[in-house]
């Protein structure tokens, strides 16, 4: 169990860590141009990366949301306070 909880937290790592890197490749392929092209061509070439680019990330980080994976405490604190968990019969008090 807790290998594959490892594992869960590395590839979530990763997935969030890709996702950061797209977000700011469009920014970094923006100052390049900015260098090879008029700036009105490298504006529109930033702004093109940014359509493209950024839903992928997206897609990464709701994805890296499915690996999430809590501390052992929290996990159990979060069960012990889940409204179903507990049973309240007020009526009998």
């Amino acid at each position: 169990m807790q290998t594959e909880t490892h594992k869960k937290a590395v590839v979530g790592v990763f997935l969030n860590r890709s996702a950061l890197s797209l977000l700011l490749l469009p920014v970094a392929l923006f100052l390049w141009a900015l260098h090879a092209y008029p700036p009105q061509y490298a504006f529109w070439l930033g702004f093109a990366a940014v359509i493209y680019i950024w839903p992928i990330a997206g897609v990464l980080f709701v994805i890296a949301a499915g690996f999430h994976v809590r501390p052992a405490g929290q996990r159990l604190g979060a069960a012990d306070e889940h409204p179903l968990s507990k049973r309240r019969f007020s009526s009998l008090h």
